[in-house]
């Protein structure tokens, strides 16, 4: 499967009056951890969305477990490495390290979306390309 690092340093508006990330920054973080995955595979989002003639590939499933602060300065590591690829959704799992340290692990599912043939029409997941699962897989 595919994998990608990328850092992160924490800023000063991440941190909470205790000056420790705010837990909805990871979220945020595993989501640029996606996108940059996607890049590091000739997938960046700005072009394939367009491409594949989906409207994107939004998160339908999410979670996260906490496990060390993350603090304002940190420069993080945002580990992101595809777990599954099914016909319409996959799954990103992501670790967030500040050195060797372990702050936080979670995941995504996302979906395949189409792009509505029409305004109003309501938006609709559908299989994921051959060529996209097979850069996905690492395949």
């Amino acid at each position: 499967m595919s994998e990608h690092t990328t850092t992160v340093q924490v800023r000063w508006g991440d941190v909470d009056a205790a000056g420790i990330v705010f837990y909805p920054r990871f979220f945020e973080w595993y989501d640029l951890g996606c996108e940059a995955l996607f890049a590091s595979l000739g997938l960046a989002w700005p072009e394939a969305f367009p491409k594949y003639e989906i409207v994107g590939v939004p998160i339908v499933e999410s979670g996260s477990r906490f496990t060390s602060p993350a603090r304002y300065g940190d420069v993080l590591t945002i580990r992101s490495r595809v777990a599954w690829v099914r016909d319409k959704t996959f799954r990103v799992e992501h670790e967030i390290s500040v050195g060797s340290r372990l702050c936080a692990t979670g995941f995504e599912v996302r979906a395949w979306v189409a792009r509505p043939a029409s305004p109003g029409e309501q938006l609709h997941a559908k299989p994921i390309p051959v060529d996209v699962a097979k850069r996905l897989t690492g395949a």
